[in-house]
């Protein structure tokens, strides 16, 4: 519940800001943002059907690509880059529902066999879609595509050696397309020293420090600021505005919201046994805090701008929408564990009624192996099933206390 909490607020801190800034944008972002609402409510109620997500492995990763190629071929150029579609007069930008379908198609993956024939045709996936995003030169998302990846990677081997060498490949391809690709060098320059392109390349960065500057801990008020004279706020630098208008203070709280958000979902990956789940959730927290990382680092100059929204304030609505979807499957997987919990409990609860203790804990542990202490059946084939199905849980012991259940692993 919390965590829907801090989801609804930093959308609404994001509408305060954007209506402030552009009421038309306010309405469009307004009525996209209650489509993702919606959508986010219904994945919950389809929840039983979540186990076919599973299924879609290798279509993901096709689609995914199929979508970012359509895009660097027949996109349309906004400041230079091929980010999305124009279709009377609303943009949809593919990356951000791509993201979708590659965390879903490397989670999937990496629930088979991870032998190194299978690491190489998954690495070289996430190349490919990596790479596309880098010819349509949007770097912020590669970025992201890269870490999500290089983060299930080791999450679902466990070798650092694999960690490591992301890391060094990830060192070696930045010096490369340093010298490859001119934006980049543009935007190192002016994290660099942007006031000496102050008049140019410079200006938007620079006029955000000031707007930091001017809000300083506590804000100048709401509607008393500036933030219309960074170009592109509502999208790239909403943060900037935060600050210059509700302060430093405000904006760390921001922050802390973001980190609330990330932690809970560790947690809730942490604890499931279904491998599918637990990566999913997993991949989700991490595009969501490397992309609020991206974006704040890059308003308050501690990496080059990437031009990322930051999720659920910036303006963006194929962002906010692919957002609510990603965060619904992640909620909907929450409940559908803690159904399966609760059926498990009073199952359990049933058996500690109808046997003794002396006998439950011997006769269900025959049962799950085929056999009973008397040679009869103790347990039906169904029963059996059903504790092999919960990772972790033990049969009834009765010199333990089992009333504390929710240690138990689902």
């Amino acid at each position: 519940m919390l965590m829907i909490n801090n989801i609804l607020m930093m959308f609404s801190i994001g509408m305060v800001m954007i209506s402030r800034i552009n009421h038309v944008k306010a309405r469009k972002q307004l009525l996209i943002a209650l489509a993702g609402i919606i959508f986010m409510l219904l994945f919950p109620l389809i929840r039983k059907h979540l186990d076919s997500l599973r299924k879609g492995t290798y279509l993901y990763g096709i689609l995914g690509i199929a979508a970012l190629a359509g895009v660097l071929l027949l996109g349309s150029i906004t400041n230079g880059s091929k980010l999305s579609y124009t279709i009377a007069g609303m943009t949809f930008q593919p990356s951000e529902f791509v993201k979708i379908l590659f965390i879903l198609f490397m989670s999937s993956a990496f629930c088979e066999e991870n032998t190194k024939q299978h690491l190489a045709l998954l690495t070289g996936a996430a190349v490919a879609h990596v790479g596309i995003l880098m010819l349509s030169r949007d770097l912020g998302s590669a970025l992201i595509f890269f870490v999500v990846y290089l983060s299930l990677l080791f999450l679902s081997t466990g070798k650092w050696s694999y960690l490591f060498g992301g890391i060094l490949l990830a060192a070696v391809g930045a010096v490369l397309c340093y010298f490859l690709f001119s934006h980049i060098r543009v935007r190192v320059s002016v994290f660099l020293d942007p006031w000496a392109t102050i008049d140019s390349s410079g200006y938007q960065i620079t006029q955000a420090l000031f707007a930091i500057s001017f809000g300083g801990l506590f804000g100048a008020g709401l509607m008393q600021g500036m933030p219309s004279s960074i170009p592109f706020v509502e999208s790239d630098f909403i943060f900037a505005a935060i600050i210059e208008e509700m302060g430093i203070v405000f904006g760390i709280c921001l922050i802390l919201v973001c980190l609330n958000i990330f932690t809970d979902f560790l947690l809730l990956a942490g604890s499931y046994s279904n491998k599918f789940y637990q990566l999913y959730t997993f991949g989700t927290a991490t595009a969501f805090i490397f992309q609020a990382f991206l974006t704040i680092g890059g308003e308050v100059r501690f990496i080059p701008l990437t031009g990322v929204t930051l999720p659920l304030v910036s303006y963006g609505g194929s962002s906010v929408l692919a957002t609510f979807i990603m965060f619904g499957i992640v909620s909907a997987i929450f409940m559908l564990q803690e159904e399966r919990l609760e059926r498990f409990r009073l199952r359990y609860e049933e058996e500690r009624r109808m046997y003794s203790h002396s006998h439950l804990y011997e006769n269900a542990e025959r049962s799950v192996q085929g056999e009973s202490r008397t040679g009869n059946p103790g347990m039906s084939s169904a029963d059996a099933d059903f504790y092999k199905d919960f990772k972790g849980v033990p049969i009834y012991d009765p010199s333990k206390d089992y009333e504390n259940i929710d240690g138990f692993e689902v």
